[in-house]
C-alpha cells in the first residue's frame, strides 16, 4: 500500500497503489458526496485490469488468475465469477475501483434490460440482461431503470 485513505474511487492509477482485493465501504453521505444520484452506502474493490473496463461494464476475474485481475464478463457468465461492475473507464493493466455493492450505472446487453427486474450477465461480454427462470440464482444486481442495447441504466449492485 502506497497511499493512504481517503482517496478518490475515480482515481487510476499505472502501479498499485493498495493491496488487489481491498474493499472501500463508504457510508451514504460520502457516496452521495461523491455522486448526488447516488442513495445508501456502497462498497467499492480495488483491482487490475487486464483489458480496458468502461463505465458500467460487469468486472469478473480474468483468465488463469488467483488475485483481484479483472476482464470484462463473458457472455452469460455465472455470478460467482463476478467482482464488480467499472463506474469509470480504467485502462488495460491499469488499477483502480470498481463497484462491488450498492447503486451505480450497468450497460444492457444487446436486447438491452427492462426496469424492476434483476440481472444475469448478458449476451454480449461484460453487459447486463434481464434474469430467466431458467438460470434463476445467477442475479447480480437489480434494475431500477430499464437501458436499451450499450446504454447505461441505474441498478442495485450486490456481488
Amino acid at each position: 500500500v502506497t497511499r493512504a485513505f481517503p482517496d478518490a474511487v475515480t482515481t487510476v492509477d499505472t502501479a498499485a497503489q493498495y493491496e488487489l482485493g481491498t474493499e472501500w465501504p463508504m457510508d451514504a453521505g460520502e457516496a452521495e458526496a461523491l455522486d448526488s444520484t447516488v442513495n445508501g452506502p456502497q462498497c467499492w474493490i480495488y483491482v487490475k485490469a487486464t483489458v480496458a473496463l468502461a463505465e458500467g461494464e460487469i468486472a469478473a476475474f480474468a483468465d488463469n488468475t488467483a488475485d483481484y485481475e479483472a476482464q470484462k464478463a463473458a457472455v452469460n457468465a455465472s455470478s460467482k465469477s463476478l467482482i464488480g461492475v467499472a463506474q469509470h473507464a480504467i485502462a488495460i493493466n491499469s488499477f483502480g475501483w470498481i463497484l462491488k455493492r450498492g447503486f451505480g450505472e450497468v450497460k444492457g446487453d444487446s436486447g438491452g434490460y427492462s426496469a424492476n427486474t434483476a440481472l444475469i450477465v448478458g449476451d454480449a461480454v461484460g453487459t447486463a440482461a434481464d434474469l430467466a427462470a431458467v438460470i434463476d440464482g445467477q442475479a447480480f444486481a437489480h434494475s431500477s431503470e430499464a437501458a436499451a442495447a450499450a446504454a447505461l441504466g441505474t441498478c442495485f449492485i450486490n456481488i
